[in-house]
């Protein structure tokens, strides 16, 4: 291309290599699926119910413009007992870094047992580019979601 005599080169800003990952995770039953199904405008997506603990796994939705897939959201299960698991990271040699404890939990027995939906919401944070924290603001603010915020921060 060329502009007044100049030759410049047209960069493509508008169309990314790849979608962006996005966590979205919570406490149970804050209302993450639904939040989704808005986002996404598809109803069908997941399954949604008045249960806590709904949600059980992992799973992708797209959000397309265009027909491209600019965004990528996962829908994790509700983090169930955060304030035990803070505390059980917490316990961990201090010479570890907070990423490493992590790390070091999803390796342990503790990721395959007490905190097993804790450890799926944690794996897809790590391989997520950003995450979107739901809290269901119809319920008082409560100090596990201070802890729920400590955890995924790391």
């Amino acid at each position: 291309m060329r502009v007044n005599g100049w030759s410049n080169t047209v960069v493509e800003r508008n169309r990314p290599a790849g979608p962006i990952d996005i966590a979205v995770v919570g406490h149970t039953n804050a209302g993450k699926t639904s939040l989704l199904r808005t986002l996404t405008r598809q109803v069908h997506f997941g399954q949604v119910s008045d249960r806590p603990g709904t949600t059980r796994h992992v799973e992708a939705i797209d959000l397309e413009i265009g027909g491209q897939t600019l965004l990528r959201y996962f829908d994790t299960p509700g983090l169930e007992d955060s304030v035990a698991l803070q505390y059980h990271l917490k316990q961990m040699p201090e010479a570890l870094t907070p990423p490493e404890r992590v790390r070091a939990l999803l390796d342990g027995p503790e990721a395959r047992g007490v905190f097993e939906q804790e450890a799926k919401v944690l794996r897809q944070m790590l391989a997520s580019s950003a995450a979107i924290y739901v809290i269901d603001c119809r319920e008082p603010v409560l100090p596990k979601y201070r802890s729920e915020i400590e955890v995924l921060n790391t």
